[in-house]
């Protein structure tokens, strides 16, 4: 009964206070002690063997990497996130060297050794250094940021098919990968190119601390911790050459796998619809954005539902969600919110779609159409309006901790929801803007001059009656 009472949440409480210090602790001290081990690394040289414990180690670490490469990557998709993008792409790159050397563990899948499994994690850190240090200074470059969001999913196939490439290779033993190797890099060009992901990861771990000390937390800094880790772990492959299965060796194994467990409780312990948020950028929290809207509302609702009994309604607005959202989806628009009968759904939010009026009028055609067939079969159900507006607006962070909306705000937007109030029953009607970028072959009739609430001038405005193929 304690656990309920007040004594129960304040232990419960401390509890969790404890935790979260001992992760600053950990995620301070855990770069230092990585670098103090790496100097003495003479001195932990005693040598120890267990193929299956490698690779069940190295195994787990890589589903650890995929697991937040697709929570950041998710969260990256969801915001337009081009810094998270960019960890979540660092985070998979990891992740899946990492699984292949783990795979390439000799005795467990297969019999020999193959260079390519060697030497996948340091090539694998290698790559995903390029994405740290991008992720570290997008804030510089907008508009590699946007790209990068434009093009997430064509970056993400790259990296698997990276991997798959070198699975591939390896597994056929074809140059450069046909002759022995060893993980540790002395005296090999390897050993550059691990100074050269030192650096790297130095440059993305400073730019970092500026990143905690602009808005201090506990995942900016877990993950500056990580680039540090990270880091040492690369000049753990230029110094320990070939000590493999020595304890020098299992270090810089050690710091790869500390790295990423640091991320990923620091994570855990964010809110959990937005785990990363306190790495955003801050044109992810507000941004200017041309982009196209899109309202409906049911004509005759509240009559309706004063007339029917509540389950009766209730199963309408539930048949009217089922169709409008994969349809909203469907044409690349994005739910804002629903609000009782009506809908809100935005078309590039996040600056990713070009031909945003265009689709965003197909789906308010298609609404329409899923709608009248509706009606066909429920005559008594109201039926259906929609207004669609095209213009500039801001996309702004609203809320805190606990919930969080990205809404469209702006003169566009009040419009949009005015040209839904003034739509015809069973019909889209569309501001000037969105009309004039439709293309040739548009079929609407004009609604010039039209007087909408809340705005002195009047507004024109297009009865959409259907789009060219």
């Amino acid at each position: 009964m304690l656990a309920d009472g007040p004594d129960g949440v304040a232990l419960a409480s401390s509890r969790r206070s404890t935790l979260v210090a001992a992760a600053w602790i950990v995620a301070a001290l855990l770069p230092l002690i990585g670098l103090v081990s790496l100097l003495a690394r003479s001195m932990l040289d005693p040598g120890w063997a267990n193929h299956r414990v490698h690779f069940v180690l190295f195994l787990s670490v890589a589903v650890i990497d995929f697991v937040l490469a697709y929570a950041a990557g998710d969260a990256a998709r969801r915001r337009g996130d081009a810094r998270v993008l960019l960890i979540s792409l660092a985070f998979l790159a990891t992740g899946g060297f990492l699984g292949l050397h783990a795979i390439g563990t000799a005795g467990v899948l297969f019999t020999g050794e193959h260079a390519g499994f060697k030497v996948a994690i340091p090539v694998g850190l290698l790559v995903a250094a390029a994405f740290a240090l991008e992720s570290a200074f997008v804030d510089t470059r907008p508009g590699m940021g946007a790209w990068a969001v434009q093009h997430q999913q064509r970056l993400r196939l790259v990296v698997y098919a990276t991997m798959a490439v070198w699975f591939v290779i390896t597994v056929a033993d074809l140059p450069p990968l046909d002759r022995p190797a060893s993980e540790g890099a002395t005296g090999s060009l390897l050993a550059l190119l691990a100074g050269g992901g030192v650096i790297a990861y130095g440059i993305a771990a400073l730019r970092y601390a500026s990143i905690y000390l602009e808005a201090p937390g506990l995942l900016p800094a877990s993950v500056m911790a990580c680039f540090l880790l990270l880091a040492e772990s690369m000049i753990g492959v230029a110094a320990t050459g070939e000590r493999a299965w020595h304890a020098s060796w299992w270090l810089w194994h050690m710091l790869i796998v500390l790295a990423f467990v640091v991320v990923g409780f620091a994570a855990q312990r964010e809110w959990r619809e937005e785990r990363f948020r306190s790495l955003y950028l801050a044109g992810t929290r507000e941004r200017h954005e041309d982009i196209s809207v899109l309202f409906s509302d049911l004509a005759g609702f509240t009559s309706f539902s004063e007339r029917m009994p509540p389950a009766e309604t209730s199963a309408m607005l539930k048949a009217y969600y089922e169709l409008a959202a994969p349809t909203i989806a469907r044409f690349r628009g994005e739910i804002e919110h629903f609000t009782g009968d009506g809908i809100m759904a935005t078309f590039n939010a996040r600056g990713d779609c070009r031909d945003h009026p265009l689709r965003a009028a197909r789906a308010a055609l298609a609404l329409q159409e899923q709608m009248a067939r509706l009606g066909q079969a429920h005559p008594e159900w109201p039926r259906l309006r929609v207004g669609v507006n095209t213009g500039d607006a801001i996309i702004r962070e609203l809320g805190g901790h606990g919930h969080v909306a990205y809404s469209a705000v702006g003169d566009s937007v009040n419009v949009g929801a005015r040209l839904e109030a003034a739509a015809p029953v069973g019909g889209v009607l569309v501001g000037a803007e969105t009309y004039r970028r439709l293309p040739d072959g548009t079929v609407a009739e004009a609604m010039p001059g039209l007087r909408v609430k809340g705005k002195d001038a009047a507004v024109d405005a297009f009865v959409l009656r259907g789009l060219p193929a």
